[in-house]
């Protein structure tokens, strides 16, 4: 039964691990430049919260970088904003839309479209920043 399924998939499989094979491999960081970033990114990515939230009027109660690997930023309902330490290496806009993202989640926490419209209006071109994280995310990944 296994087998069948494995012979009517094996295009697919193919397909997908090939996919899979063409991505590049995510870079191991030296500790001392991993530590050198994770220090940028808590002076820099912390400052430019501060700033885009006073031009929003979203205001955190509390502002963290982590370390996390499967999101860029995040939102919990008491208020705190949390961002992954390896968006330093992103693109200064795609940083300010990830802050603007989160800081949006403070008037709507979900992804509703009143949620998006609030983002839109902040950040216009936020598809395609978007875009540029799903297309270079393994970059970032160290």
């Amino acid at each position: 039964m296994i087998a069948r399924f494995i012979r009517q998939k094996k295009k697919w499989i193919e397909r997908n691990l090939a996919r899979q094979s063409a991505k590049p491999s995510p870079r191991r960081l030296p500790l001392e430049e991993r530590g050198r970033l994770v220090r940028e990114a808590n002076a820099r990515i912390s400052d430019r919260c501060r700033e885009l939230s006073e031009q929003t009027g979203y205001r955190p109660a509390r502002v963290r970088i982590t370390g996390a690997r499967t999101r860029w930023g995040s939102c919990g309902a008491k208020g705190t904003v949390c961002f992954t330490w390896r968006l330093i290496m992103a693109p200064p806009a795609v940083i300010d839309y990830v802050i603007i993202h989160e800081l949006a989640h403070l008037a709507e926490l979900n992804h509703s479209g009143r949620f998006w419209r609030l983002v839109e209006q902040h950040v216009p071109d936020h598809r395609a920043h978007r875009r540029w994280l799903r297309q270079n995310n393994q970059l970032l990944l160290c």
